[in-house]
């Protein structure tokens, strides 16, 4: 995939020139090269992003990380994350992820206002990312997935792209502090035609993300097992 700094209207219509060349191109390169620095990063598959249109990112949770792993997959193609907004708890964090661009669901409130935002993301042709399980991992592995989902693939027509990630929760488990070493590897697959997810139904086109997903996590632990021996 060849990557313009410039095609702002390609790259997500109607952002700000600042948010896509500040965040979304100067900080996720940084981001890059101190995962590569700390954990050994390494990602593939970003040649499987769509270059134009509306994309539904779904990856597994495994921590705090993730979000910046996602962004270096993408890359070419901002998002608008959707997370809860106890996430807003810390100042610093919270100013942090704004900058990037988010839908915070509030307590209290249902999933539905997040939804209906996502679809407006989605209807102007941008992008929005997506973790169904709902919460960080406690094991490592990837959990059920929840409805959000379905209901974005289903309302908005929008393809899925799947993205599977690993090491993240070996270096930053949920309630730990971040260790400085390890491995980390993310990978993309090839978005999945939304017609065709709506074909087999809600429960088996579900299952059939979550096993794309979980089918790039393993292959990016099969990697990293290799490249840490």
């Amino acid at each position: 995939m060849t990557f313009s700094t410039f095609q702002l209207r390609r790259r997500a219509p109607g952002l700000s020139a600042y948010r896509i060349l500040f965040w979304w191109t100067f900080m996720i390169g940084v981001m890059r090269i101190l995962l590569r620095i700390f954990y050994r990063y390494k990602c593939s598959g970003s040649e499987f992003v769509p270059r134009t249109g509306p994309i539904i990112i779904v990856a597994n949770h495994q921590s705090n990380f993730d979000p910046p792993i996602v962004g270096t997959v993408m890359y070419d193609r901002p998002s608008l994350g959707i997370a809860r907004d106890t996430l807003f708890d810390s100042k610093v964090l919270g100013a942090y992820i704004s900058a990037f661009g988010v839908i915070a669901i509030k307590r209290g409130e249902s999933d539905m206002v997040a939804i209906r935002m996502a679809l407006k993301e989605l209807a102007a042709g941008r992008c929005v990312m997506i973790y169904p399980e709902g919460t960080r991992t406690q094991t490592g592995e990837i959990g059920k997935f929840q409805r959000g989902l379905w209901l974005l693939v289903k309302k908005s027509k929008a393809p899925v792209l799947p993205i599977g990630i690993d090491g993240a929760y070996e270096v930053y488990p949920m309630g730990s502090k971040p260790k400085l070493r390890g491995w980390i590897e993310a990978a993309a697959g090839k978005a999945i035609d939304a017609e065709y997810l709506l074909e087999m139904g809600e429960e088996v086109g579900t299952e059939y993300v979550r096993s794309k997903v979980e089918s790039l996590m393993v292959q990016c632990r099969r990697s990293i097992a290799l490249r840490s021996k």
